[in-house]
Parts: structure tokens; C-alpha cells; sequence
């Protein structure tokens, strides 16, 4: 099976200039289209990717409820999929050719070396959009909320990757499994505690782990386990852009056509 990838592809911040623009297509030798997460604000992601001819595996990353409802935006991202060729794994499980695809958004823990977890959350919370443009049930988005959403998702994980299965594994989450996703260049910051836990145990229960998140392109061995990041990133000239061909991303090493056999 060849598996396509590619996250955060921000369709959102062309939607004014260059509507209708920004998908990445599917290459003909693609089995699965794998969508980490922040492709679309709500369930305009699964609208570009409904008809397309092969399986797309979405999870939904933070930017898909912003400005939105927590709660209500995940199941409406399930609803929206029902029919189309977009399977929305939300703590959830697909077999798809003898490949068993584990998927969910996955918070943070907001563990990082060198600071506590309270207070990472705090720096966190102040530094995050997430934190200021997501409603809860119980009012705005905080962080608490996806300490606890984290948890059951871990859970589930563990659950899950404990069964045994005839067949290759592969997760797909928004926000990153080990602490070999965070850049350089940001080592020692806090506000990793947002992007990235370290989840080695888990991850080296699986074949493959695909994540988002964090615009920058990853590829490295966890254990046995491949872990990968494609992501696209901001636009960083969408006001300027003449045309789409003169469009810039925020992550030069984005491949359109990043594709795995498994």
C-alpha cells in the first residue's frame, strides 16, 4: 500500500485571494490520502476532499474548530464525511487493505523538560490561539480541556495498539508523539508543551505514526516505528501573490507528493 501525506495545509488563509485553492491532490499511485489535520476551518476540509477516487483518512487538528464549538464541530465533522470517501477517525479505528489506520487529534500533556506541567500549561494557554478562538460546553477552549481530551485519547491508544493484529499499523495524529518532532530551533521552549508529548512507549507499538502540527517536515526511527511529519504551513506572501504560482508556505521542505509503501 503507498500512503500520501501531507497536514496543515491552512486552506483557510487563501480562501480570500484564491478561493477554491490550496488542495493537494491525490498522486495516481496513492492507495490512502492521509489529512493530519488543519486543512479547513469546521468541515470545509472534508467539502475539498469528499469526492475524491482513493480512501482519505482525516483527523482534525486544532484549526478546524477555531472560531467554532468544540463539542459540536466533531460531530459535525463526522456527519459532514458520512457518503464521501473521507473516513474522520476521532479516537477511532479504519482497516483499509490489511492496514489498520489509528486516528485522533491527540492534545498535548503539556510535559516538557524543565518546567512543571502546570506551569507549561500556563505558558501554553497565554501563548496559543487555540486557547482564545475555540468554545467548549462550558465556555471558552482552555487548557484543562485538552489535557483531559489527551488523556482519552492516550487511553484509547493504548487500548487499541494492546490488541493484537494481523496486519500493519499506522497512527495518524494532529499533534506530535515524541519529543524528536519539536525543530531546533525551538528547544527549551515552553510552548513545545502545546505541539508535542513523548509518547515512545506507544510509538514503538507501531509500524508507522503520522503527525501535523508543528510546520516543519520530519522523518525519523522511533524503535521500529517511522515517524513523519509533511506539513505545508502558512502562506507567508498571500497579500502580495499575483497569481497561485507565486504563492509561498512557511515550509520550504513540504512535499506535495510525500508518499510511504507500507
Amino acid at each position: 500500500m503507498k500512503i500520501q501525506l501531507a497536514s496543515d495545509l491552512h486552506i483557510e488563509h487563501l480562501e480570500r485571494r484564491f478561493p477554491r485553492e490550496g488542495k493537494v491532490l491525490p498522486d495516481p499511485s496513492a492507495d490512502v490520502l492521509v489529512l493530519a489535520g488543519d486543512i479547513h476551518l469546521g468541515t470545509k476540509g472534508i467539502e475539498y476532499y469528499a469526492d475524491v477516487d482513493i480512501p482519505v483518512i482525516y483527523v482534525a487538528g486544532n484549526h478546524e474548530f477555531y472560531g467554532a464549538h468544540w463539542e459540536r464541530t466533531r460531530a459535525d465533522l463526522q456527519a459532514a464525511a458520512v457518503g464521501t470517501s473521507v473516513h474522520v477517525l476521532d479516537n477511532d479505528r479504519i482497516e483499509i487493505a490489511g492496514v489498520r489506520f489509528l486516528g485522533a487529534t491527540l492534545w498535548t500533556d503539556f510535559r516538557q523538560p524543565g518546567f512543571t506541567q502546570s506551569a507549561a500549561m500556563q505558558r501554553t494557554e497565554a501563548a496559543l490561539s487555540d486557547f482564545r478562538l475555540i468554545e467548549t460546553e462550558e465556555g471558552p477552549f482552555q487548557a484543562r480541556h485538552a489535557l483531559a481530551d489527551h488523556e482519552r485519547s492516550r487511553a484509547w491508544l493504548e487500548g487499541e495498539l494492546s490488541q493484537t493484529f494481523d496486519g500493519l499499523t499506522v497512527v495518524v495524529t494532529h499533534h506530535g508523539p515524541h519529543a524528536l518532532s519539536i525543530h531546533p530551533r525551538y528547544l527549551g521552549n515552553p510552548v513545545n508543551a502545546g505541539f508535542v508529548s513523548d509518547l515512545e512507549p506507544l510509538v514503538k507499538q507501531a509500524v508507522v505514526w503520522m503527525h501535523g502540527h508543528v510546520h516543519d517536515s520530519f522523518d525519523y526511527m522511533v524503535e521500529g516505528c517511522r515517524v513523519m511529519a509533511n506539513p505545508r504551513g502558512y502562506p507567508v506572501n498571500v497579500n502580495r501573490a499575483r497569481s497561485v504560482d507565486e504563492l509561498r508556505f512557511e515550509n520550504v521542505a513540504f512535499n506535495e507528493v510525500f508518499l510511504i509503501e507500507v
